[in-house]
C-alpha cells in the first residue's frame, strides 16, 4: 500500500524560510522586522511591508510561494505590476536510434578456429540525437492580485530565490525600505 505524506507549512515556517534566505544574500540592515503595532507608522512612509509569505503545495505540482505585500503611502504606484522574465530553450525531443540487422545467420564451426562459433554479423546504424527545442519565456513571478487603492500586492513564485530577486526589482520607486511583519 502506498502512503502519501503531506507537507504542511505554517506561515511562521514560511516566513522563517524567507528570512533565512534573505540573510544569505544581504545584511540585516537592509530588511527590518516589525510587529503589528509598528505597521501603521511604517506604512505612512516610502516603505514596503511583507505581511505574509506562504508556501502552498498541491498534488502533482511543485511548491508555490506567495508573498503578500502592503505598500506604503509615499511609494509610487504603477498602473499594473508585471515582473520581468527570462528566455531559455526547452528541449522537446531527444531521439537516439539504433538499427541492427544480421547479414547472414549461419553457424560455422571449424576446428581451425578452435571450435568457436560465429553467429552472423550485425550492421549497426546510429543516428545522432535530434535536438528539437523551443524558446520559452518564463516570468520571474506572477502578480495574482494588485489593488492600487488598497495598496496591496500578492505575488506568486516558483522558488524562494525568485521571491528574493523580485524584492530587488519591485516597481515602487527608489529608496524604499522593506520590512517583514513578525506574526
Amino acid at each position: 500500500m502506498i502512503e502519501f505524506r503531506q507537507k504542511l507549512f505554517t506561515e511562521y515556517d514560511a516566513m522563517r524560510s524567507l528570512y533565512v534566505e534573505l540573510m544569505k544574500y544581504s545584511d540585516k540592515r537592509s530588511f527590518g522586522i516589525i510587529d503589528s503595532t509598528q505597521l501603521l507608522p511604517i506604512l505612512k512612509g516610502n516603505n514596503i511591508v511583507i505581511e505574509r509569505f506562504v508556501i502552498s503545495t498541491s498534488f502533482g505540482h511543485g511548491d508555490k510561494y506567495r508573498m503578500y505585500i502592503k505598500i506604503g503611502a509615499k511609494a509610487k504606484l504603477p498602473d499594473e505590476v508585471r515582473l520581468p522574465g527570462h528566455v531559455y530553450d526547452k528541449r522537446l525531443l531527444n531521439i537516439k536510434l539504433r538499427v541492427g540487422r544480421k547479414l547472414f545467420n549461419e553457424t560455422i564451426k571449424q576446428k581451425e578456429f578452435k571450435g568457436d562459433g560465429v553467429d552472423g554479423m550485425n550492421v549497426n546504424t546510429e543516428l545522432s540525437p535530434i535536438d528539437i527545442s523551443v524558446p520559452v519565456k518564463q516570468l520571474l513571478g506572477d502578480a495574482i492580485k494588485y489593488d492600487k487603492r488598497g495598496r496591496l500586492l500578492v505575488l506568486e513564485f516558483r522558488s524562494i530565490q525568485d521571491a528574493i530577486h523580485a524584492l530587488n526589482i519591485l516597481p515602487f520607486g527608489m529608496n524604499y525600505k522593506i520590512y517583514l511583519l513578525d506574526v
